[in-house]
């Protein structure tokens, strides 16, 4: 029953004989935010998500799964992670990562079910694509509309077993064949892996006296800034004098407060929020218009509302912006190139931080922009942008005062990332995990090594072009690396003695993920444990050459360790793993799971 993509049951029962249902698995994978796996493999990539089950009931660590990137807390607690807004906010942005996948055939839908087959419990929210308007032309030109289907908090199982995420809904009046995920995992223990996605849904609207999922009533309850209910669109851009009451109003006590704790009180209020309070009264007005109130924008939780009307009517507030995230922002034409260009001109002066994690809209007039007018920016993030024209990443050599630039995913070319390590000596933190546009990483690490000798973090996921001669001269050009990424660098091998070298030079590291170089040796675990006293983060999944007693000195010398990956390391037994965790419980000792009959 469940091996084919789609199959459909008609509903025979009284008067509702033309009602079809159809059982859809999802037919492509669209977009994602991030994942395990490399670009063009099979293994532990997002596209494993479409297509019917595989794995399920099977639970266990399977390559033919869809995998995203991190889990747990320590990824947010490392020295490489962005740091939060510091605007406060009613209700945190839980979502972390996300992904979309498309259907055969839009339907209206009544249930959405993730087969999840390791380390479930990490889906929050649903979303479902409405098309209003389609352009036959250019689909992404579409007018849509994200409705939220689903949403409830992460989730714990104590016990080790695949669970079917299934969330039903009632009523809903809107076909969808577009779905989106949203997760958010830094509770679980180890990767979260999902296996397929299924959407059922009927050909004809169901009625049964409800009008839409109770889910989403709450949700938009809480979005309280609607200027039109029917079409649920966050506004943000009100500046309209009529909306004000004109008549003299006693405004209570705010009157009588100084003007500086008047606006730290309108600083608890939420982005949105601000615009509803400014149409209450001239004097909440003037202190919601206030361009002190809008000097981080974080657009993220909104990213399935933000559009260009929104971007445009906030221009005229944001004359002191520092910081503005639009990550996930703008798909299917929601921000457009022009929109984003205009509003970065008039407010990006002052910008120091720009997040576009996963943003399509880009182009190489975006980055002229951000080139021309945000000359203060120190902290740039387009992880996961992997429509940006090529060309475009050669106008960030222009922004001098970078501190940290996140490429993960990108095609910048080895040029371009050349050009920018030269002109921006500032940089502190580097990723350029899974980028597979660069020939030969080793150039790239000797232009570090003289240009960025301030480098304390650099993110080298994958780049199996890196051999121990250019780890070498990494090595001894950035003495105060905290943090180093290594997983899947083929190339490297421990006979050449270079992550010996690597932490006799680079004694602060926080941070060494060497995940899956097999030649890992236990001499290397003693140069760790003597060396780097400050370890807090260690993964070397998949070695063949460790044994116990290194180990042990690891975790007898390393007193701030709180992460240890072992998962695969076959000359470790099971019995020690528990051994420890029991005599060293601060430390999360992983120890991946795979069963036999995959």
């Amino acid at each position: 029953m469940l091996n084919s993509c789609c199959r459909c049951k008609r509903d025979t029962s009284g008067g509702m004989s033309s009602i079809t249902t159809s059982y859809q698995f999802a037919k492509e994978v669209v977009h994602f935010s991030s994942q395990y796996g490399n670009d063009g493999s099979t293994a532990y990539v997002a596209n494993n998500l479409a297509g019917p089950i595989t794995v399920f009931p099977n639970y266990g660590d399977v390559t033919g799964a869809c995998v995203f990137r991190t889990y747990g807390p320590w990824w947010e607690e490392s020295p490489s992670a962005p740091k939060l807004f510091t605007r406060r906010t009613t209700k945190p942005f839980l979502g972390q990562d996300f992904i979309d996948v498309s259907f055969e055939k839009a339907v209206y839908p009544t249930a959405v079910k993730i087969y999840q087959n390791y380390h479930p419990g990490a889906i929050i929210e649903i979303y479902a694509r409405e098309v209003i308007t389609k352009n036959p032309i250019n689909p992404s030109a579409s007018n849509i509309r994200w409705h939220l289907i689903w949403s409830g908090p992460p989730q714990t199982f104590t016990e080790a077993k695949a669970v079917i995420h299934s969330a039903e809904f009632k009523g809903l009046s809107f076909k969808t064949d577009f779905i989106r995920l949203v997760l958010h995992h830094s509770h679980l223990d180890y990767y979260t892996e999902l296996d397929s996605i299924e959407l059922v849904g009927t050909n004809k609207q169901l009625d049964n006296g409800t009008d839409i999922d109770e889910a989403y009533i709450n949700h938009l309850q809480k979005l309280s800034l609607q200027d039109d209910v029917s079409t649920k669109e966050l506004v943000v851009d009100r500046d309209d004098d009529d909306a004000i009451p004109t008549a003299q109003t006693d405004n209570g006590y705010f009157d009588n407060l100084p003007g500086e704790l008047v606006q730290l009180i309108f600083t608890y209020l939420e982005i949105i929020d601000l615009s509803t309070a400014a149409a209450t009264c001239k004097l909440f007005k003037q202190y919601c218009y206030d361009a002190l109130q809008f000097t981080e924008l974080d657009f993220q939780p909104y990213w399935y509302q933000v559009r260009d009307r929104n971007l445009d009517g906030l221009s005229n507030r944001c004359s002191q912006l520092q910081k503005l995230s639009l990550s996930w922002c703008g798909d299917w034409g929601m921000i457009s190139t022009q929109a984003f260009s205009r509003f970065t001109s008039k407010c990006g002066t002052r910008l120091q931080c720009l997040r576009l994690s996963s943003c399509r809209f880009l182009t190489v007039e975006s980055f002229q922009t951000i080139a021309q007018k945000c000359t203060q920016l120190q902290e740039l993030d387009l992880s996961s942008c992997r429509f940006i024209p090529t060309v475009a990443f050669e106008h960030i050599s222009q922004l001098k005062e970078l501190t940290s630039l996140n490429l993960y995913r990108t095609t910048i070319s080895e040029p371009a990332t050349i050009d920018i390590i030269r002109a921006c000596s500032k940089l502190e933190h580097l990723n350029l995990g899974n980028v597979k546009t660069i020939q030969s990483y080793d150039n790239i690490v000797r232009e570090l090594a003289t240009h960025c000798r301030n480098l304390k973090s650099v993110n080298l996921w994958r780049a199996k072009t890196l051999t121990h001669v250019g780890l070498g001269v990494l090595s001894h050009g950035c003495l105060h690396l905290v943090e180093l990424d290594l997983g899947w660098c083929s190339e490297l091998n421990s006979s050449t003695t270079c992550f010996v070298s690597l932490v006799q030079s680079c004694r602060k590291l926080k941070k060494l993920i060497l995940t899956a170089i097999r030649s890992v040796s236990d001499n290397d675990l003693y140069a760790f444990a003597s060396c780097c006293p400050d370890m807090e983060q260690i993964d070397i999944l998949g070695t063949m050459q460790v044994g116990p007693q290194s180990v042990g000195r690891v975790l007898e010398c390393c007193k701030k360790l709180r992460f240890f990956d072992l998962s695969f390391c076959n000359r470790v037994p099971n019995e020690m793993i528990l051994t420890w965790r029991e005599a060293y419980p601060q430390v999360s000792i992983k120890r991946s799971f795979t069963q036999a009959s995959f």
